[in-house]
């Protein structure tokens, strides 16, 4: 209330009487808390990127006087400070740093401004950065880097999955191949020592042939082994001279020279030589 353009009193809640003409009602102010809206503000951060911020303060009257006569227009004098303390600390930022940096803003802001508006009896319980907006150009190259990091992170992805299904690939094959030379290896073994097998029991047969042809042949103990010798092989040259016969192909036999059916005294050397080493070859023993 004023009386005479000068503060008079300052009514609480209730029942007052004013002298009309003398007492006027100059405001009527709360003490609840109160919104107030900063719009946009132009903003140029640090790396020389334009954009537009725009924020919400909290604020209350705790001395409505001073409220009233210490600044002309109290809500115009919070919204200028505000605009120029936001503009200061975004330019301090970079714009990468502006989106991750509000609360830092937020925190600088409430304790500067709270300072500075404390002697128009005010206090600022909170202050928001609700919105910064790049440009269009500064968008749309955003946009563009967040693409390319979206493409470059699929690229590594894709590349990494094909370097392990390779890797895998390439392990399985020579998996595989180890694998496959290791059963090879051991079918060599395994024929190899039915092989030898084979051999072996072909020649004891051959040899407890001999041993029982030379006893049923002969009586002279001495010309036994080289008879069943001869006569062994002699049924060996039968039976591949019948299977050569039977063959459907064209064939030339060569046969040795000589007088009668022996031929003469060197080829029965030979013959006798080529004998002694076969049955030397079959190991017949006594």
């Amino acid at each position: 209330v004023e009386r005479f353009e000068n503060f008079h009193p300052r009514l609480q809640p209730g029942l007052h009487l004013l002298i009309p003409f003398v007492d006027q009602i100059r405001v009527t102010l709360t003490n609840r808390e109160q919104v107030l809206d900063i719009p946009p503000q132009k903003c140029i951060t640090s790396d020389n990127a334009p954009l537009a911020a725009d924020a919400v303060v909290y604020w209350r009257i705790e001395d409505a006087e001073r409220a009233i006569y210490a600044v002309e227009n109290l809500s115009l004098a919070i919204q200028n400070l505000v605009l120029t303390q936001l503009r200061a600390e975004i330019g301090k930022l970079t714009l990468d740093m502006t989106f991750s940096a509000r609360e830092k803003i937020n925190q600088v802001l409430l304790d500067e401004i709270d300072v500075a508006t404390e002697p128009w009896g005010v206090k600022i319980t909170r202050v928001e950065v609700r919105d910064i907006v790049p440009n269009t150009e500064i968008l749309r190259a955003m946009e563009m880097q967040m693409a390319a990091e979206r493409t470059k992170r699929a690229s590594i992805i894709k590349s990494e999955g094909e370097r392990e299904r390779s890797i895998n690939e390439a392990e399985g094959s020579a998996r595989a191949r180890i694998i496959d030379a290791e059963a090879a290896a051991q079918s060599m073994i395994l024929g190899a020592d039915a092989e030898a097998s084979k051999i072996e029991t072909e020649a004891k047969g051959v040899a407890r042939a001999l041993h029982v042809i030379s006893e049923s042949i002969s009586d002279d103990g001495k010309t036994a082994k080289a008879d069943a010798a001869k006569f062994q092989l002699m049924r060996e040259y039968i039976a591949a001279q019948r299977d050569l016969a039977t063959s459907n192909n064209a064939k030339v036999i060569v046969t040795t020279t000589g007088g009668g059916v022996g031929g003469d005294s060197n080829n029965m050397a030979a013959m006798d030589d080529a004998f002694a080493k076969a049955v030397a070859f079959y190991n017949v023993k006594d």
